[in-house]
């Protein structure tokens, strides 16, 4: 007897099937829990789907993008007096590790955060400076780096401001004229094996994070060249700020969601590509439980940039980046964007949009019983 795939013929006796989580389509062999699909990319797939009718002027919205932009952006005159406050602070630990003060081991001093990366926001007037010392720093390590580079800074200032130096868990700050630098103590990641005393030394946590964002830092520079990864970075940090279910996306992930969205292996994208691309992958649920996601690469192995977020913080990423796309493909960029006189995007009723009305996605996630009495047992 002869089988036929498709209408009009009859088909095969099905064997049992495999357990697991299988590949799309049809057939192959299950696939880890933890990465059962990538999510889809309308970028990639774009030669799948020819277009009916001509592509709208994206001219409006890039217009607008690169408005919202230069508000975000420090002024000249704000990025200069900071970056002279991190000029001075550099000088001192540089001629610290040449002479060095006593029981003060320094190895060298390395600048990183948005301040490094070109991605500080306007009025966000500080930076972030990791000091690497030669041994596991302690508490008392903090108080003494911190007594000798607040009073060798406060040396080098000329103008009648009042500095501040404050001890904070992972170092401590440095303010003053309204300008503060976060400064990170940590140790040569060989010493990180070492017991760690958690009354005497910092916590390993705060030492692998200032590390981390060494790492992240030198990642930045040499592979974010592009200006529109820049600005995409400013604009998804104010929907940070903005919308509420960006809160829980931290600074790195927005890094590399900004450097994802701009990458097409041999395409140079414009700056409404790349932001319309970045609300398409969120809604497509590439930061998903389910999703392969995007790759940390500063971490070793396949460590999902995502993989601190809950399953509830996932799930209104995906459903209000759905809403958001909905609203811009209507022309509701201005809204998006939080420009000056445009009404508020809602989570929570429709907004008509040019006519249209958009109804806000529904949350898929539902917690299982046991955690939900866990957690109301707990609480």
């Amino acid at each position: 007897m002869n089988f036929y795939r498709g209408r009009g013929g009859p088909m095969p006796p099905r064997g049992p099937r495999p357990t697991g989580p299988r590949q799309p389509g049809y057939g192959g062999p299950p696939l880890p829990p933890d990465m059962i699909y990538k999510s889809f990319d309308p970028m990639e797939c774009k030669h799948l789907f020819q277009r009916v009718t001509p592509e709208k002027s994206d001219a409006k919205l890039s217009q607008a993008i690169l408005s919202k932009n230069q508000e975000l952006t420090p002024s000249p005159e704000e990025l200069s007096k900071l970056q002279e406050q991190v000029a001075k602070l550099t000088s001192v630990v540089d001629n610290l590790v040449v002479s060095p003060e006593p029981e003060i081991d320094i190895e060298e001093v390395r600048v990183v955060g948005s301040f490094k990366k070109g991605t500080m926001l306007a009025g966000h007037k500080t930076a972030d400076v990791v000091i690497i010392l030669k041994h596991l720093p302690t508490k008392e390590d903090t108080a003494k780096v911190m007594k000798v580079l607040s009073d060798k800074m406060n040396e080098q200032q000329t103008g009648s401001d009042k500095s501040t130096a404050t001890p904070t868990d992972s170092g401590f700050t440095y303010t003053i004229g309204g300008n503060t630098l976060r400064v990170f103590l940590t140790t040569l990641p060989s010493n990180t094996s070492e017991t760690i005393d958690p009354e005497k030394h910092i916590k390993l946590e705060h030492l692998k994070n200032s590390l981390a964002a060494i790492r992240h830092a030198r990642w930045f520079e040499e592979n974010a060249f592009q200006s529109s990864i820049r600005v995409m970075v400013r604009i998804l940090k104010d929907f940070k700020r903005r919308i509420p279910f960006f809160k829980n996306v931290n600074p790195w992930t927005i890094n590399l969601l900004a450097h994802h969205s701009a990458s097409v292996t041999g395409t140079q994208l414009t700056i409404p590509v790349v932001f319309r691309r970045c609300l398409q992958l969120l809604a497509a649920g590439i930061l998903l439980p389910g999703s392969a996601s995007i790759s940390d690469p500063c971490e070793p192995g396949f460590v999902k940039a995502h993989s601190f977020m809950t399953y509830e913080q996932q799930d209104e990423l995906a459903c209000g980046a759905q809403t958001l796309l909905r609203a811009l493909a209507h022309g509701g960029f201005k809204e998006i964007l939080g420009i000056k006189g445009a009404r508020k995007v809602t989570f929570d009723a429709p907004v008509m949009f040019d006519g249209v009305i958009v109804t806000p996605s529904k949350l898929a996630y539902e917690k299982p019983v046991e955690q939900e009495k866990m957690d109301t047992a707990g609480a």
